[in-house]
């Protein structure tokens, strides 16, 4: 009876399709059909450091050719699934529409699929928001799904990391050297007094495109002593529509 009072109260639409959703239940906000439309990232099938297809699907060494000619500075990538329809609609809800709780969602799916390649680290980091975004949407996404992904994981969490400088524009629709240019001019550093010399770290963004943001915060974390960075993301955007930049 209770379950039919706050479905009628409080309604929850899909945000793939637009159906309605139980009143419990759908942590992502997704039926089950959007759900099954997610594509998931299968570790042993990509690359370990940008999440590209390997070869044949399996190969022996985890790294693609581009990695092994000039890695990424962080050790490893978790993406939990490509960045496409209706994940961009989860991201744009969390980041957009206010809908915070969805950090939590992201999480838990984190930890039930990945959370055995998550071992031997000691603190999660989110990357960080300017101070302009952060106060005009209220929170940081990352930190959204960082704090229950810690918990779950049983380690730190520690905002390590601040922007420096201006805040940079929005970069939907921007290509690989747009977006490269504004991680170079909008820098990060670790904030004073935190610790993160020694220890292991995951760093956590919904979304890993070109990359740059994840190098400038890689780079911040390893000034600061980090000992390894891994990447933890919700969506991995295509290598072709990286490159080229969204529609």
């Amino acid at each position: 009876m209770w379950r039919i009072v706050l479905e009628a109260l409080f309604p929850r639409f899909c945000l793939g399709c637009r159906s309605r959703l139980p009143a419990i239940g759908a942590t992502l906000d997704l039926c089950r059909r959007c759900e099954g439309r997610l594509v998931s990232l299968a570790p042993g099938r990509c690359c370990r450091t940008c999440g590209r297809s390997l070869p044949g699907g399996r190969a022996p060494e985890p790294l693609c050719v581009r990695c092994l000619g000039d890695p990424p500075p962080w050790r490893r990538l978790h993406a939990l699934w490509l960045y496409r329809e209706p994940l961009d609609a989860v991201i744009a809800g969390l980041k957009f529409r206010g809908l915070d709780y969805l950090g939590e969602g992201l999480a838990s799916r984190a930890l039930g699929s990945r959370g055995g390649d998550l071992g031997g680290l000691d603190a999660v980091v989110p990357v960080p928001l300017g101070w302009s975004r952060r106060l005009g949407r209220g929170y940081n996404q990352a930190e959204r799904i960082g704090r229950p992904l810690a918990r779950g994981l049983g380690i730190d969490f520690v905002p390590a990391l601040s922007r420096t400088g201006w805040t940079r524009p929005r970069q939907v629709g921007l290509g690989r050297r747009q977006r490269l240019r504004l991680a170079g001019d909008g820098t990060m550093r670790a904030r004073f007094g935190t610790r993160v010399a020694g220890r292991r770290v995951l760093l956590i963004d919904d979304v890993l495109t070109t990359g740059a943001t994840a190098r400038a915060a890689t780079s911040a974390l390893k000034a600061a002593g980090a000992l390894a960075v891994e990447i933890l993301v919700a969506g991995l955007t295509p290598h072709e529509r990286a490159r080229r930049g969204p529609s």
